[in-house]
């Protein structure tokens, strides 16, 4: 039985939208004429693997206090940057002693103060079980910023270290960053047992172009370039149909010839025999397709 690449579930509502939008009569790009004839195309192929991720600086650093206490003097303020060494917080057991001598907590790397959350006499506490609601300075090392994302395994295989990526912040709709992988986990991320069936692989993407604009926390998008084909034959889906597990496309003049397909994206096939250049190619019959079903 022959079969256009779309999957019979789909089918019903694929062709309910073509009747309702006029699909059928509207011209697209890369088709000669009417929406029912593709033509062979040269182009580049660039098959994307698209995660979602969070911005992270290269190292940060929570300061909390060393025990219950006044948080007697601060160093720094937001935005200050400080080097190895320098202090940034003092905290004292009691404001009642102005002499009292109280070693300052100082920076353990250089990096910029991005947040300050207890002004200087206010309370703080030592435990708050981790839910860093005692956090008093947080200094971020942002000589480089990564992006922190999982990637499902069915993808894994196409993921390499030092492949090209394109990240992009809902936050700053104004440009897009260069992205390369560094870091592809060997091991899959630990899942709760209520969600054993999300097999997913923490990768770790560096933004190469930083700017001020794109900052720690923002939630990203990231494509990564998995695979690029430079100038090569490719057809769109539609116009490729599928008997048994063989490929074939059906020519202007009503002939079906085989063809043979190498990778994909989610426009198009690459086209490695049976086709060449500027061949028309008919699309498939969405109301026999249909019937048949």
């Amino acid at each position: 039985m022959k079969h256009w690449l779309v999957s019979k579930r789909g089918l019903a509502a694929i062709f309910a939208i073509l009747v309702v939008s006029g699909f059928l009569a509207l011209k697209s790009p890369g088709s000669s004429g009417t929406m029912n004839l593709g033509t062979v195309q040269k182009q580049d192929l660039i098959q994307r693997v698209t995660v979602a991720g969070t911005v992270n600086p290269a190292r940060k650093m929570i300061i909390t206090p060393p025990y219950n206490g006044y948080v007697k003097k601060l160093f720094v303020g937001v935005g200050d940057h400080v080097k190895a060494g320098d202090p940034i917080v003092s905290v004292s057991q009691t404001l009642r002693n102005p002499n009292e001598e109280v070693f300052p907590l100082r920076a353990p790397y250089s990096g910029t103060v991005v947040q300050v959350n207890k002004a200087e006499g206010e309370y703080v506490t030592q435990n708050d079980n981790g839910n860093f609601s005692n956090l008093i300075v947080r200094i971020d090392d942002t000589s480089s910023l990564f992006v922190d994302a999982t990637t499902p395994e069915i993808e894994i295989t196409k993921i390499k270290s030092g492949q090209e990526a394109q990240v992009r912040a809902p936050a700053v709709p104004n440009r897009t960053y260069k992205g390369m992988i560094r870091q592809i986990a060997l091991a899959a991320k630990e899942q709760r047992d209520w969600d054993k069936s999300k097999i997913e692989f923490p990768i770790r993407i560096e933004i190469l172009d930083p700017d001020s604009q794109i900052k720690s926390g923002m939630s990203v998008i990231v494509d990564v370039f998995a695979n690029k084909l430079p100038q090569t034959l490719t057809l769109r889906h539609e116009f490729i149909q599928k008997d048994q597990d063989k490929y074939f496309a059906m020519l202007k003049g009503g002939k079906r010839v085989p063809i043979e397909v190498g990778i994909q994206n989610e426009e198009v096939f690459q086209i490695i025999s049976g086709l060449k250049e500027g061949d028309a190619v008919m699309q498939a019959d969405f109301l026999k397709l249909f019937k048949e079903q």
